[in-house]
């Protein structure tokens, strides 16, 4: 344990002892407000190849940026992640005739906010379909594939969804929290109780395998064997929860190397193209959803 943690644990658990709800009410505030870091180059590159956008999420102003043209993907970034976190499938999949959307989530990355839950993902993930939307599918990473899930599970419209080392929820990294900042086990459960309630929902709402049961759109899996942040078994339940999904297990990978692999992007390109995506919104520019290619296209079908 370093220093710093030494004397944060030290540190709540005196006020733990002398005002609990205050310390309860740190602990949620710490594990609520997601880091922010500053884009790598390549990220950087990717978001200039793009068209900046944003819009409003429960009182937040959202920013994230598109390329392409064609039926809509949706890139799901994980937790303190940013939309271009994601760029490595954005070529492939605008070469493949996608548009693709990557947003940063609420009090992530060039978006407003300081804190960030599972629901609030969420309804922005719905804001966004209910402005760009439908999608043909969505492609998430870490908390974003729970976040996803979840938002799928309660309609969002997409025709099928990659998961890329998704956690099966938040309660097992706020007991990991708790843990190492001196929480007794029975006041975790009573912080717990409480997040529920701050909430206005059940830890088992948001529970990924939970809510994947409920979907019925084709899934695919991926997650590796060695993925120290969040272990395979997440994965696996995903899997087996979700009715006919496929679930890829890669090794070597980790938890963030896996949005850069080669084989991991190709299996992921591979499963979309098996559900033959449907044109949506309106006919512009000079690509496959340019008016041009629409009526030569037509003119081919009655030939």
């Amino acid at each position: 344990m370093n220093l710093k943690l030494r004397l944060l644990r030290a540190a709540f658990r005196a006020t733990d002892a002398l005002a609990p709800e205050l310390a309860r009410r740190g602990a949620q505030r710490l594990f609520t407000r997601p880091p922010r870091h500053a884009p790598p180059t390549q990220e950087r590159a990717a978001l200039r190849r793009g068209e900046p956008f944003s819009f409003q999420s429960g009182g937040l102003k959202l920013r994230g940026c598109a390329w392409g043209e064609g039926p809509r993907v949706l890139l799901a970034h994980g937790w303190g992640g940013r939309g271009g976190q994601m760029h490595a499938f954005v070529e492939p999949l605008v070469e493949e005739g996608y548009s693709v959307l990557a947003f940063d989530g609420p009090g992530h990355g060039r978006s407003e906010g300081h804190t960030a839950s599972v629901p609030m993902f969420a309804r922005a993930m719905q804001d966004l379909a209910a402005i760009q939307g439908p999608f043909h599918a969505v492609l998430a990473h870490s908390f974003g594939g729970a976040t996803a899930t979840y938002a799928l599970s309660h309609g969002l419209p997409a025709s099928r969804a990659v998961l890329i080392a998704a956690p099966e929820g938040p309660e097992g990294f706020y007991r990991e929290l708790l843990t190492a900042l001196g929480f007794s086990e029975s006041r975790q459960e009573a912080c717990l109780r409480a997040m529920e309630r701050d909430y206005g929902l059940r830890l088992v709402d948001i529970h990924g395998p939970t809510r994947a049961a409920d979907i019925r759109i084709p899934g695919l899996v991926i997650h590796d064997t060695g993925d120290r942040e969040v272990p395979f078994h997440h994965g696996e339940a995903y899997a087996a929860a979700w009715p006919g999904a496929k679930l890829m297990r890669t090794e070597g990978l980790g938890h963030r190397r896996i949005l850069r692999d080669p084989g991991v992007i190709a299996a992921a390109m591979a499963f979309l193209r098996e559900g033959a995506p449907i044109a949506t919104g309106p006919l512009h520019g000079c690509g496959p959803r340019s008016l041009e290619a629409y009526l030569f296209q037509r003119e081919l079908r009655y030939a």
